[in-house]
């Protein structure tokens, strides 16, 4: 039991924030150190009772499980009632009836389960180029859950410990008070399809690593699409998103205006007074702790401009438990706010979600705003 406790932290190490995931592994019974690599180690070779690492095993693999699903997504829709209604009603009808059925083969040969993902360069390296693999496959609650796997570059910059260097190196770098070296990495990414039977609604979750560069040269969602019409028009003779793309632009106002929606932690606007108007230049303000709703966030104060226009927003919302802060961004521009042709929004980053219940509740945040056709 301990190697796959141990895989599991691995695996977690991937996707979670120390900060977060440190509590969780503690309540486990598990010795856990000063970050992810300590704490691995340790697991590597403490001794604990069947009892622990089976009780572990449970809570991480729950855990792992979930936040493949829903943690640090970067979250796309398409309406399907942007469709014909014979094209939407056979959509959903496959969802809900055959899909399922029709991908059980396909999932049987998948490489690897979902809490088997491999971690290390050389395993990662053979899922980089490929469409991204369908891994899983279920139906649950009026949802089709199809989570696809790849493998995706991120570029890491750490601090480099000069000591470690040689005496002439150290000679060379002395004028420097810090080095920061910069590393690309292999991450294992699991991206999410799912059709929301009741809502008529696709949603693409794309997994991301907040504040870290990824590559650019291959869109994760473009990939996802692709893999998610191809299957669909091989078991139901046509692609499932195309049209009904979902513009989350008219959802930033209302966020902004609306104060028991969170705490206001990121916001990029213009501000109109009477002589001029003037915008941060696309910068966003950000603050972890203040409600960028009060004036603080604007030099001159709300009192002394007559507008505020947001083009981009981010919202935080306080959890109980320490370091698990639900947040989400919307990102806009500000000529968006002046020309239609550049007022397309097309995604939601949702970041620090646990499990389902936190992941609904910062989705419903987003779709109680939108505007939608009626069934």
């Amino acid at each position: 039991m301990r190697e796959q406790v141990v895989g599991l932290l691995e695996l977690l190490a991937t996707r979670m924030q120390w900060s977060a995931a440190r509590p969780i592994i503690s309540s486990t019974g598990l010795h856990v150190s000063r970050g992810w690599a300590e704490t691995i180690e340790a697991a590597s070779h403490d001794f604990y009772s069947d009892a622990i690492w089976t009780a572990a095993y449970k809570r991480l693999a729950k855990l792992a499980r979930v936040h493949t699903y829903v943690g640090n997504k970067r979250v796309t829709f398409f309406d399907l009632r942007a469709l014909g209604d014979d094209s939407r009603a056979k959509i959903l009808k496959w969802a809900k009836e055959n899909a399922a059925s029709n991908l059980a083969g396909l999932v049987r040969k998948r490489p690897f389960a979902i809490l088997e993902a491999p971690t290390i360069r050389e395993a990662l390296e053979p899922h980089k180029m490929p469409p991204p693999k369908l891994i899983a496959a279920d139906y649950v609650d009026g949802k089709l859950y199809l989570q696809f796997f790849s493998t995706r570059s991120y570029v890491f910059r750490e601090p480099l410990n000069i000591s470690l260097m040689s005496a002439a190196q150290q000679r060379a770098f002395s004028i420097y008070e810090e080095l920061i070296g910069v590393r690309t990495k292999s991450i294992p990414c699991f991206d999410t399809a799912v059709i929301d039977t009741d809502a008529e609604l696709v949603e693409i979750r794309v997994d991301f690593l907040p504040g870290v560069t990824e590559d650019k040269e291959v869109s994760p969602l473009s990939r996802v699409i692709g893999e998610l019409n191809r299957i669909g028009t091989k078991y139901n003779n046509q692609a499932i998103v195309g049209v009904g793309l979902v513009n989350l632009r008219p959802v930033i106002n209302p966020m902004y205006l609306d104060e028991m929606c969170g705490r206001v932690t990121a916001l990029g606007f213009v501000a109109t007074g009477k002589e001029s108007s003037s915008n941060n230049r696309g910068q966003l303000h950000r603050s972890k702790t203040r409600d960028l709703r009060k004036d603080e966030f604007h030099a001159g104060g709300k009192r002394h401009v007559a507008k505020i226009d947001p083009y981009a927003i981010g919202v935080t919302w306080s959890q109980k438990a320490p370091m698990s802060d639900l947040s989400l961004e919307i990102r806009g521009n500000a000529r968006s706010l002046y020309n239609r042709a550049h007022g397309q929004v097309n995604d939601v980053e949702i970041v620090g979600c646990l499990d389902l219940d936190d992941y609904k509740f910062v989705h419903d945040q987003v779709l109680s705003r939108l505007k939608r056709t009626r069934k």
